[in-house]
């Protein structure tokens, strides 16, 4: 079975991130209050209730396993690192919104991961992740905590789908997950009798190669102003992007990537072009199923911003790793107005993140901090 899930794996991934043949599309950004942007999800709060019973029994497995309660998924920690973020100078106004309506400079920090709910052996492939807030940002936040801590919370994956894919669809997988939670093998035999199996497993098949190479995608969409957009950041180094061919092997340790980032920071920096892509054909463009990406070849990307991570930091210290793991909390929802989190699969994260933070602040005996400084941060 595993060579026949491969294929439709790779079969997923060949046709993304663009499709061949397609023209660039000339229709104009639509706007967000547009009603085709955000469908209703039948008995959305009571499926939200239903995810976060699974998010929480799946983080007291984890407590059980680990005597230490982690985050609901990217559970293991790769790197913090801590950087800069500039907003581009004489941006179009159509790209001149929120965060990046006037050139700056921000200070950010950056934590990557490993995307499973549990701490995933770096051998396995699968999705990587990047958290990244962002400091100093004025304007009307979505959560009261941001007058408080003026921060922007972005995050990103190296896929550009979300198999998740909406609401209903994240509660069946997770409900899996939580069935199948140490036995990988048990949870593939049910994906493989699912009608969107190709999807569920294309995960399993991203490169397992050093994180800086990504590039890494928001996945669901955003408010972007008076827009919709998906992020996404593109390494722009040489040599970061010549690090893909630097590979996971069979004989690599169970945490090859911590060191390999380690290594890295110390003696160079990372460095990306902070892009958007922007909604302009809701047909072809779906903001509710993340499972579809956006064609970069008929929408492409647009650059932004710059980020930067210096090089001469330890990003696997052990007091940085940890303050971030236990003290600190990421949520897409701290941040502007202006960048509010579109679809189901946005919404759900409001209350379960923060179910999720209570959980680990309750049982690791460690209040969750609102951090408003980069310098609070090891």
């Amino acid at each position: 079975m595993s060579s026949t899930v491969n294929k439709l794996a790779n079969a997923v991934y060949q046709q993304l991130p663009s499709l061949s043949g397609e023209k660039v599309s000339e229709m104009d950004p639509v706007p967000w209050t547009d009603p085709a942007v955000e469908p209703e999800v039948p008995d959305e709060a009571e499926k939200v209730q239903e995810l976060m019973e699974v998010i929480r029994r799946i983080q007291e497995k984890n407590f059980g396993m680990h005597r230490h309660a982690f985050r609901g998924t990217h559970v293991k920690t790769q790197a913090v690192v801590k950087g800069s973020l500039t907003v581009n100078e004489d941006l179009p106004p159509h790209l001149a919104q929120g965060l990046f309506r006037k050139p700056g400079v921000y200070p950010v920090a950056a934590r990557y991961s490993n995307e499973p709910s549990f701490l995933q052996d770096d051998r396995t492939p699968g999705p990587r992740g990047m958290g990244l807030k962002v400091f100093g940002v004025e304007g009307k936040h979505l959560d009261p905590s941001g007058d408080r801590t003026r921060t922007q919370d972005f995050t990103f994956n190296n896929a550009p789908m979300l198999e998740l894919t909406d609401l209903p669809t994240t509660l069946e997988i997770f409900t899996l997950r939580e069935r199948h939670f140490d036995d990988p093998s048990g949870l593939n035999k049910e994906l493989w009798w699912r009608k969107d199996h190709a999807i569920q497993v294309a995960p399993q098949e991203l490169p397992n190669v050093h994180p800086v190479s990504f590039t890494m995608y928001s996945q669901s969409a955003f408010r972007y102003g008076d827009y919709v957009c998906k992020y996404a950041l593109f390494p722009s180094t040489e040599l970061q992007q010549s690090l893909n061919s630097l590979k996971i092997t069979k004989d690599s340790s169970p945490s090859e990537i911590s060191c390999w980032m380690q290594a890295y920071f110390r003696e160079h920096s990372a460095e990306y072009d902070f892009k958007v892509q922007l909604l302009r054909e809701p047909d072809r463009q779906s903001v509710e199923d993340t499972s579809k990406p956006w064609t970069e070849t008929a929408f492409p990307y647009e650059t932004v911003g710059k980020v930067v991570f210096p090089a001469g930091q330890d990003a696997f210290d052990a007091a940085r790793r940890v303050f971030w793991e236990d003290r600190m909390k990421l949520n897409v929802w701290y941040g502007l107005e202006e960048h509010r989190p579109l679809g189901s699969v946005n919404r759900l994260r409001k209350e379960l993140y923060k179910m999720s933070q209570g959980y680990r602040a309750e049982v690791n005996a460690t209040p969750i901090l609102e951090v408003s400084d980069v310098n609070e941060i090891p």
